[in-house]
């Protein structure tokens, strides 16, 4: 039962993912912020960026609750420490390194 929750989590941030890709305006913070301002933004770098770390997302959800399973942690602490840690660890990322896209500054 685990596994599927884990999957359904993965395959949810991957659509994420190339949503984000697709219409940059889903990015938290550029679709408020004023026209001058979205000018100042490179969107096709960030959207780039957004989409790999998304799918990346995904894709470590996945390794990391098997990797905990294979080393013995039963199925539950698994899934709950890869579904909560991986994606925590994933926001940080992006918080601190989209910064780079954002030229007003």
């Amino acid at each position: 039962m685990e596994a599927y929750l884990v999957w359904l989590f993965a395959v949810l941030f991957v659509v994420l993912g190339l949503l984000v890709r697709k219409n940059p305006k889903l990015i938290a913070g550029y679709n408020t912020m004023s026209p001058e301002r979205q000018k100042k933004v490179d969107v096709e770098g960030l959207r780039t960026f957004m989409c790999r770390v998304f799918c990346m997302i995904g894709v470590l959800l996945v390794l990391c609750h098997y990797l905990l399973v294979l080393a013995g942690m039963r199925g539950q602490i698994a899934l709950l420490l890869s579904v909560v840690l991986v994606p925590m660890l994933g926001a940080f990322y992006i918080l601190i390194a989209a910064q780079r896209y954002d030229r007003g500054r």
